[in-house]
C-alpha cells in the first residue's frame, strides 16, 4: 500500500467525506441528471475561484472537469469530418 494512504486517519477521512458529501452531493457521472449537477457544481467552483489558479478548490475543479469531460466524450462525441 502507498505510505501516504497508510497515514490517512480513516475517521477523519470519513468525517471530511460526510461533510463534503452533504455540501456537494458529488457522484460518478452516469446519467444526464448527474452530468447537469456536476456541470453546475463545476461552474459554481469556477465562480468561487475566479482567476486564482492556486485557489484551494483547484483540485476539485480538475476532478469535476475530468468527470464532465469523460461524460462529454462518451455521450457528446463530435465526429471527425
Amino acid at each position: 500500500m502507498n505510505s501516504l494512504v497508510e497515514n490517512i486517519d480513516g475517521m477523519a477521512l470519513e468525517a471530511a467525506w460526510s461533510q463534503f458529501n452533504h455540501l456537494a452531493q458529488l457522484r460518478p457521472v452516469r446519467t444526464e441528471a448527474e452530468y447537469d449537477h456536476a456541470v453546475a457544481l463545476m461552474n459554481h467552483v469556477l465562480d468561487i475561484m475566479g482567476e486564482n489558479e492556486q485557489h484551494p478548490l483547484a483540485g476539485l475543479l480538475e476532478l469535476l472537469a475530468s468527470m464532465v469531460g469523460g461524460y462529454d466524450k462518451e455521450h457528446y462525441a463530435i465526429e471527425a469530418l
